[in-house]
């Protein structure tokens, strides 16, 4: 049976429609089901850091530390007993969380107790003694340590729906020669507060379970039926286990949950975290439906395609391969015109174009970094160029435009950018002439990086051509700018530094930072080079530099033999 090219292309087309969108499907699915639920189970753990971390700070910051205060001003015999008794009013009005503080000590048969009066009438209207309420048995709230930042009892207010956690501080010396100890009622309404609003909330539930299974706080309501998450809730509170524990948990209708649990550190309760599986991996489901949309549309559209397809397939290649041709010379300010065909060739000629404008970009993008960044990328074998680097002998110029700051001063900021450029385009040119490359720019500062093995002379004759031209643009420029340069050589290390996000393919070591103190320290018009660039140096050039005095270099123990090139303004300067 003989098919013709139009039943072909159908058919092929039809195929390739189907097939790969199938294949590709189930691959991005799993993919994306995967990376859904890593996202969740990150966003489980978050959440409990956030909330644990969250009563920590609460407990042990933002109450222990300034009851801290108030225990050690309250012990021994500084301030007398009228004094502590104003000092512990203080601390309940400063301290809006406490309802309560209360000292008892050894031998006196009645605490002290002061407390909230706002908390104290909203007692009064449940309770005959509303103080009573909030008074502490000692029995009940022991300390575990002096140093101790956990709450020693947490007991729950049925009346007022309010919780309220005990600190117990023993005082240091206690007071009057006695052991005493200060207590701390603490309602707990802000932690409640802050469960509560939390944006998590809005796609999963968050809920705070003590030792008996109960729930303290949720950010739902009705009973929480989840026996399988309490019960290793309550499994990690008799253990204090306070790692974060992530898994799926199988509730009583059958379904998945995915939860977090953690303990609280200042608090014995666990945070646990949900979110149902269904609602986790609910963006599979749209995923799949738009899948089997576009598979039918993309069947329907290859079918009814395909019969023009064999007909008008030739001139639109034709058109690709002209503009690839042009791109092969370098020209890429060709496009591919006259394809108005909507289908994967039209496809193909939309993504030429826009290849060719990204292929524009990066050639532009090449001129934000050095070089050796290039060079680097280029010859790396991965997909990356790793982190780290390796040992190599280079020269480093250290380039500082002087009087800068001055100019601008006095400028708009367009035109010092704009004289500024002018500069650095000048000295780039001259960098690249004497085979440098330039490393960085940083402000009105260049760096550069001169390998092979007469880079000490490029470097240098690099200097004396920058110095000449600074004073050719000086005379010629409206700023009267000059230039310092700093010199060295040596093993430094060539590599990738930085992250994963953001690196900088730089040289980094000590002979740099030398280089970098000899520019500082260069006088306008002044090329400093160390011992070790003048040493490498041709006759011709080291005749050229005078000898100063050894200067000290941060960092250095001993002195620097230095050598000075002087530039053809110098001598101006000097005359000024």
């Amino acid at each position: 049976m003989r098919f013709n090219l139009r039943s072909k292309m159908m058919i092929f087309a039809a195929l390739i429609a189907v097939l790969p969108l199938v294949v590709a499907g189930q691959s991005i699915i799993r993919v994306a089901r995967d990376e859904l639920k890593s996202a969740a189970n990150e966003q489980l753990v978050s959440t409990a850091r956030q909330v644990t971390n969250e009563f920590n700070a609460f407990f042990e910051y933002s109450l222990f530390v300034p009851l801290d205060l108030i225990r050690n001003a309250i012990g021994g015999e500084t301030l007398d007993s009228r004094s502590k008794i104003t000092l512990l009013k203080q601390g309940i009005a400063d301290l809006p969380d406490v309802v309560s503080l209360q000292v008892n000590i050894e031998g006196v048969p009645r605490p002290i107790v002061v407390s909230q009066e706002a908390y104290v009438r909203t007692l009064a209207e449940h309770f005959e003694d509303p103080v009573s309420i909030l008074q502490i048995d000692p029995e009940d709230a022991r300390p575990e340590t002096e140093s101790s930042q956990r709450a020693t009892n947490v007991e729950f207010i049925a009346e007022t729906g309010d919780w309220l956690a005990t600190a117990s501080l023993p005082i240091s010396g206690g007071i009057g020669g006695r052991n005493a100890i200060l207590y701390a009622r603490i309602n707990l309404e802000r932690l409640k507060r802050f469960i509560t609003k939390h944006p998590f909330a809005r796609t999963g539930a968050i809920h705070v379970i003590n030792g008996e299974g109960d729930i303290v706080y949720g950010t739902t309501e009705g009973k929480y039926e989840h026996e399988s998450v309490s019960v290793m809730a309550q499994q990690m509170l008799s253990s204090r286990q306070a790692v974060i524990t992530v898994e799926p948990f199988e509730l009583a209708d059958g379904s998945i949950s995915l939860g977090a649990i953690t303990l609280a550190r200042a608090l014995p309760w666990a945070v646990v975290v949900e979110k149902s599986e269904a609602d986790a991996y609910a963006p599979i489901r749209d995923m799949i439906r738009s899948l089997l949309q576009w598979l039918g549309i993309g069947v329907a559209v290859a079918m009814l395609g395909a019969a023009f397809f064999a007909l008008r397939i030739s001139r639109p290649i034709l058109h690709i391969g002209e503009a690839a041709i042009e791109i092969a010379k370098g020209n890429l300010d060709v496009r591919v015109d006259n394809v108005r065909s909507r289908d994967e060739i039209g496809d193909l000629a939309k993504r030429f174009n826009e290849m060719i404008v990204q292929l524009a970009e990066r050639f532009e993008l090449q001129k934000f970094v050095s070089q050796g960044t290039m060079k680097a990328i280029s010859g790396s074998s991965d997909r990356e160029v790793s982190l780290g680097g390796e040992r190599r002998s280079v020269a480093i110029l250290f380039a500082d435009i002087r009087g800068y700051t001055a100019f601008s001063e006095t400028r708009e900021p367009e035109e010092v950018v704009e004289v500024l450029n002018s500069y650095f385009q000048r000295i780039t040119d001259i960098v690249v002439a004497n085979h440098g490359d330039i490393d960085k720019f940083v402000g009105d500062e260049i760096m550069a990086v001169f390998g092979g093995a007469n880079q000490s002379k490029h470097a240098v004759e690099c200097s004396l051509a920058i110095m000449q031209v600074m004073e050719e643009m000086r005379l010629t420029s409206k700023a009267d700018l000059r230039i310092g340069i700093g010199v060295n050589v040596g093993e430094v290390v060539v590599g990738a530094m930085g992250s994963n996000q953001r690196k900088d393919f730089t040289v980094l070591g000590d002979h740099v930072n030398l280089a970098a103190r000899l520019c500082g320290q260069a006088g306008p018009d002044e090329t400093w080079i160390s011992r070790n660039v003048h040493e490498q140096l041709p006759a011709k050039l080291t005749s050229q530099a005078r000898r100063i005095e050894p200067i000290a270099v941060k960092g250095k123990k001993d002195r620097i033999e230095v050598f000075v090139y002087d530039g053809p303004g110098k001598s101006e300067s000097d005359a000024a």
